[in-house]
């Protein structure tokens, strides 16, 4: 009998035992699997296969400025240079911006006219991109081109042809220029002309040394000046947000803001479309050269 006793003993340790170790086991393996469990608890993004209406997550929308509708704004002018290299599809969807946008448009190249003529057509201000010599650059600004110390009546030739050119201007703009706008005699002549044909200039600020401020009152000559380069240094979602952003130093400024980019090809344009649809739903208003500075007397 103590014999069986012993057998049964025996064999209920060994069941416990075995129970034991079997318990311990899948302890461990719940534990291997609990991470597994943890991602496969997050709940299905159903949202990325039916985007919510009218949801707009571009970085120049996401983008958190420090100015907004209610601060006191002024309006901007926006003006495209370089136009007349080319034409096509390009040219016809720069036209197809609001009509408040300006073109500036560059004498003698190969779609001066076509691109002056569609502007115009399209209801856009066109004012003549007037090619100038740089400081220090060996890059010529064009096949004829103002210089610094050029005789008066080379200036007076140059001019007429320009204009002659694009006979819808209302005004002009330089084109490079850091070395003839900062000559003050030159600028005289070339605003002289400017005044003989109705015409107004606007600097576009190429130089901290420009003389144009000072001719143009002393002649009488409406003129004002570039306060942004939009497409500088390039036209990455940053940089556009950077230009957006740094229109807040503008409050309460009465004077429109000026800003110049350029049309050299479809990036500036999709550029430019973002920026101008960002600054409308912010509620900045874009106005032509004509609303914007009626003193101009255009």
């Amino acid at each position: 009998m103590d014999y069986k006793r012993i057998a049964v003993l025996s064999l209920i340790i060994l069941l416990a035992l075995f129970a034991c170790k079997g318990k311990a086991d899948g302890d461990n393996e719940s534990d291997q699997y609990t991470p597994k469990e943890e991602y496969s608890e997050e709940p299905e993004d159903t949202t990325l296969e039916e985007p919510a209406p009218n949801t707009d997550q571009s970085p120049l929308k996401a983008y958190k400025y420090t100015w907004s509708e209610d601060d006191d704004m002024p309006p901007v002018v926006i003006i495209i240079d370089d136009f007349g290299n080319s034409a096509g599809k390009l040219l016809e969807e720069f036209a197809d911006l609001p009509d408040e946008v300006v073109f500036a448009v560059l004498p003698d190249l190969p779609h001066t006219e076509t691109a002056a003529k569609l502007a115009h057509r399209k209801g856009h201000e066109v004012i003549i991109h007037v090619p100038m010599q740089a400081e220090g650059n060996s890059v010529s600004p064009g096949k004829k081109f103002i210089k610094a110390g050029m005789p008066e009546s080379d200036i007076k030739e140059i001019m007429a042809d320009f204009i002659a050119q694009m006979p819808m201007a209302i005004a002009a703009n330089n084109h490079m220029g850091s070395a003839a706008t900062a000559n003050r005699e030159t600028m005289n002549s070339v605003l002289h002309e400017l005044r003989q044909n109705g015409l107004f200039f606007i600097d576009s600020a190429t130089t901290s040394k420009s003389a144009v401020f000072t001719a143009a009152s002393e002649l009488g000559v409406f003129s004002t000046r570039r306060d942004i380069f939009l497409d500088v240094p390039d036209v990455t979602d940053a940089t556009i947000i950077s230009k957006i952003e740094s229109l807040g130093k503008y409050k309460g400024r009465k004077e429109p803001v000026i800003i110049i980019s350029h049309c050299h090809n479809n990036d500036k344009l999709q550029a430019m479309k973002k920026f101008i649809a960002q600054i409308e739903d912010m509620g900045i208003k874009i106005k032509s050269l004509k609303k914007a500075f009626p003193e101009a007397n255009v």
